[in-house]
């Protein structure tokens, strides 16, 4: 949101001038639910007054009104009115405000030509635009309520309108009614009174670290230090991050090592493939991944890994970079047990054989798919991972994903993860949706939550 607030003192100071009469005195608002928030909406000069000495609470609030909204909101400094639709002349009241919305990306036309400015918002378009104003703003929205899907209209809502209503009523700007979301009910103006103000509290106010999203470093913050070491899993936890990822490959006499690559020639001033060797050998290179004052750098073992996670109190994702046998994988989670991480820590891989075997041997670990294009099918593979005990992930890149992904996720109780986001704004597009998280290389959660 455009923080500059110069009008704020003003629209207090000459409350009386932007309508008719205070909110409070409207004949038609004392009592009303929403009464102290129409007074604020008045004030600040989000809303009109209305006619006479009524405020018209529960009156349909039309497109143009929620645009005005939004820009006077943002204290925008508005273009000039233009012609982009033939039902907004440059004289009607909204036309400067339309004219914004649409140049910003934040509302767009009802069809060709048309933006329907007296249409009444239905709550999901009106969810929608605020989700694209929140993009705008560079604002990443809070997370104060659970991320479990609990409407019982999902089948209402069309795809994008699912999405950015799930997120406002995560973030506790939206509610449900019942149990639903209702999303093709009309806006009113008390609605809408209600909900900017949430709004502009969710996005002025310093995000808690409980009410922000994974941000998972990757292969620890091998931004400054090389890749999957100790060393990078120190740095991350330095820089805040909670959750970490990492690659787990087996060397030939069976110890888990991180190491991304199935060859140590990229990481390490060695070469050969981590399989052939013992872990014995491997201790003879230095894994500096060519990064200055790492020399002599050792190839953590998983345990060692696991023990720092322990200690530090980071959420590892591990990544399973090849097939691994029910033996190993017992292994493996035998160590996790050794330091009370079982419930701490989530089993990623593209081999979806791994994600089966771990859900049948521990039907409560939780789990990722991996994959690099997120569609329906990807979609039904994680859902077919559901053991009705763990929690289930499509960890997929991030620019596959769409609404339509978004949206049958959320019906199916998948959560979304996203990877790998290096630019800010495209970490606040990510994050002010359905997705649960992001992978990161050198974003902090410091850079997100800004």
């Amino acid at each position: 949101m455009r923080q500059s607030r110069r009008k704020a003192a003003i629209c207090f100071a000459l409350a009386g001038l932007l309508c008719c009469a205070p909110a409070f005195a409207f004949a038609d608002t004392e009592g009303h639910p929403a009464e102290a928030d129409i007074d604020r909406a008045v004030r600040q000069g989000w809303l009109s007054c209305g006619t006479g000495d009524r405020f018209s609470p529960d009156a349909a609030l039309t497109r143009g009104m929620f645009v005005t909204a939004l820009a006077k909101l943002d204290d925008a400094e508005l273009p000039p009115a233009g012609r982009i639709f033939s039902d907004v002349p440059a004289g009607l009241s909204c036309a400067r405000a339309v004219q914004w919305a649409v140049v910003n990306g934040i509302a767009t036309g009802t069809e060709p030509g048309k933006f329907s400015p007296d249409q009444a918002v239905t709550r999901e378009q009106a969810a929608v635009m605020l989700i694209r104003h929140a993009n705008y703003s560079g604002v990443v929205l809070p997370r104060r309520r659970s991320r479990t899907v609990r409407f019982s209209d999902l089948d209402a809502c069309s795809d994008s309108g699912l999405d950015a209503l799930y997120t406002l009523y995560r973030a506790g700007i939206f509610d449900t009614e019942d149990g639903k979301i209702r999303p093709t009910d009309v806006m009113t103006r008390a609605d809408c009174a209600v909900i900017l103000r949430r709004y502009q509290e969710a996005c002025e106010g310093t995000c808690p670290d409980n009410q922000q999203a994974m941000v998972i470093s990757h292969m620890g913050y091998a931004a400054e230090a090389p890749e999957n070491t100790l060393e990078a899993y120190e740095l991350s936890d330095s820089r805040n991050y909670i959750y970490v990822e990492t690659d787990v490959r087996f060397t030939c006499n069976n110890v888990p090592v991180l190491l991304h690559d199935d060859t140590i020639d990229r990481t390490s001033n060695g070469t050969g493939k981590v399989a052939q060797m013992t872990y014995q050998q491997l201790q003879g290179f230095s894994f500096d991944a060519g990064k200055d004052g790492y020399g002599g750098t050792a190839l953590p073992t998983f345990e060692q890994f696991i023990q720092l996670c322990s200690k530090r109190y980071l959420h590892p994702y591990i990544e399973l970079k090849s097939s691994v046998s029910g033996k190993q994988l017992e292994q493996m989670s035998d160590i996790v047990s050794k330091y009370g991480m079982t419930q701490h820590v989530t089993w990623i891989s593209f081999d979806y054989s791994n994600l089966k075997r771990i859900c049948r041997i521990y039907p409560q670990a939780e789990v990722g798919y991996l994959h690099s294009n997120a569609d329906s099918r990807t979609v039904e593979l994680a859902e077919q991972l559901k053991t009705g005990k763990n929690n289930v992930y499509l960890c997929a890149r991030y620019t596959t994903l769409n609404s339509s992904v978004r949206a049958q996720c959320l019906r199916a109780g998948v959560y979304l993860e996203a990877w790998t986001i290096d630019e800010r704004r495209t970490a606040v597009q990510q994050l002010n949706t359905s997705v649960q998280g992001i992978t990161v290389d050198r974003l902090t959660p410091a850079d997100i939550y800004r």
